[in-house]
């Protein structure tokens, strides 16, 4: 079972890798081409009729693969209240699995849901752009099923640590982070 945790860490942690450069490419994408729009509104008087759409669906599809990077990381938000109050023991071995496998059961329906409404759409168009709008609610099923993976490797990683793991990741961004003076903390690190 180490080994597997340590493959499927592994594999998260590439995603991870492809999300952010894919993040890099569509962020990069997108504020050209609002600032090309802005210049042909605006300078040439001109507009460009596709520009807005597309730039929503790119908005979209950063939005979904930021939260499989924010997922993977720790960074999403998270209310401790009542979490604190428990008995420190009980943290780990009970409200841990538990949060995984209620996050792990909306993913699974979020990518069910989503890959309904993506087949359902399939053949309908986008106004301005004319691209089958299975390429944007796409971004709704692969962000889950991503995150999904992300779910399962933690959950694997708590039984069975390897050196793959997000926690160890985790470490090392910190470190990287202490060397070039960011000064962000995790949820542990303000502990």
């Amino acid at each position: 079972m180490k080994n597997l945790s340590f493959y499927i860490n592994r594999l998260a942690n590439g995603q991870v890798r492809f999300c952010k450069k894919m993040l890099l490419v569509l962020g990069l994408s997108m504020t050209i081409l609002i600032l090309v729009q802005v210049f042909f509104r605006y300078v040439v008087d001109e507009s460009i009729s596709w520009s807005e759409e597309a730039a929503r669906y790119l908005m979209v599809w950063m939005g979904a693969l930021g939260a499989v990077v924010a997922l993977r990381q720790g960074r999403h938000i998270g209310v401790r209240v009542l979490v604190e109050r428990l008995p420190e023991n009980s943290y780990d071995r009970f409200i841990v699995p538990l949060v995984q496998v209620t996050i792990g059961t909306f993913l699974f329906f979020l990518f069910w849901q989503g890959v309904e409404l993506a087949v359902f759409n399939y053949d309908q168009l986008s106004p301005a752009l004319e691209i089958p709008m299975l390429f944007p609610y796409a971004a709704v099923p692969i962000g889950a099923l991503m995150m999904i993976l992300d779910i399962f490797a933690d959950m694997l990683e708590d039984r069975w640590p390897t050196p793959a793991g997000s926690r160890a990741n985790l470490a090392a961004a910190t470190l990287e982070g202490s060397k070039t003076g960011d000064s962000c903390q995790t949820g542990e690190e303000a502990k």
